[in-house]
């Protein structure tokens, strides 16, 4: 997803990037024929109205529910709600970028690790963008 720094920047555009990604948990629920329910009652404190808001993009999984459906579904959490990690992606990618720049010119052997810790972030998120393009 190419985005120009503006759209970056502007927090209800990334909440509208969570919304063009459908959440694919329920999709992977009606896969394996279980009720909502069901579902609900295999994740720890979770109940069913919480669920169906989750499913519906109306509240977003915690990190508990992301664990469990990960465990349950056998899938990664991209694969259940991709708007999220995209949006997450975004965020990180774009704040990487700015500390990256707060220490471009700092010559020191603590600026040179923090730049070469925060190139290794975005090294890999370009790695994982060049296998999501092929």
């Amino acid at each position: 997803m190419n985005m120009t720094a503006r759209e970056l920047s502007n927090p209800s555009r990334l909440f509208v990037i969570m919304h063009t990604y459908r959440c694919l948990l329920r999709a992977h629920r009606l896969k394996w024929e279980l009720h909502i329910g069901e579902l609900a009652s295999l994740v720890p404190r979770l109940s069913e109205t919480r669920l169906s808001f989750v499913e519906r993009g109306r509240r977003r999984p915690n990190a508990r529910e992301i664990l469990a459906y990960q465990m349950i579904f056998g899938v990664l959490p991209e694969e259940l709600f991709p708007g999220l990690v995209a949006e997450v992606e975004e965020t990180l990618l774009r704040k990487a970028y700015l500390l990256w720049q707060k220490y471009e010119h700092d010559t020191s052997a603590r600026g040179k690790r923090k730049r070469k810790f925060l190139e290794t972030i975005l090294a890999r998120a370009a790695s994982r963008a060049g296998q999501k393009g092929k």
